[in-house]
């Protein structure tokens, strides 16, 4: 049976980012196009360095906005996710039962993207996150 100590980085991410961003749907996955709401936050990670797979991961995480009224809001919705994620870091916010976020270096700066979505817009940044699971 296997045991793994390190949970998905998401699973710290998606609580801390949906209780500091109320009322932004915040997902792991895109919505359907029936299902999508705007604001938007999507975040996946796009690779990373175990570190020990038992106490320590870093995860490179893409941290997308999505908003459907102009290119500013959708800057400053990635600007609070950046410092939502941010204090979560310094004041070490703890997921019950997951872990918390043990470092945080940006790897791209928030940047503008052409949006796939008609009449949206799109800015995104990279992150690597340290992952720390709870002490047990």
């Amino acid at each position: 049976m296997v045991v793994r100590r390190i949970p998905r980085i998401q699973e710290i991410m998606l609580p801390i980012l949906r209780d500091g961003l109320p009322g932004v749907d915040v997902t792991s996955w895109g919505p359907d196009v029936d299902d999508r709401e705007f604001p938007w936050l999507n975040i996946r990670r796009l690779g990373g360095l175990p570190v020990d797979v038992d106490m320590y991961d870093r995860a490179v995480m893409e941290v997308t906005a999505y908003t459907d009224t102009n290119l500013i809001d959708c800057e400053n919705l990635l600007l609070d996710a950046r410092q939502v994620l941010w204090n979560a870091w310094k004041s070490q916010t703890v997921v019950p039962a997951k872990g918390s976020i043990g470092s945080y270096f940006e790897t791209l700066g928030p940047t503008q993207f052409d949006s796939p979505y008609d009449d949206t817009w799109r800015v995104q940044y990279l992150v690597q996150l340290g992952v720390r699971p709870i002490r047990i």
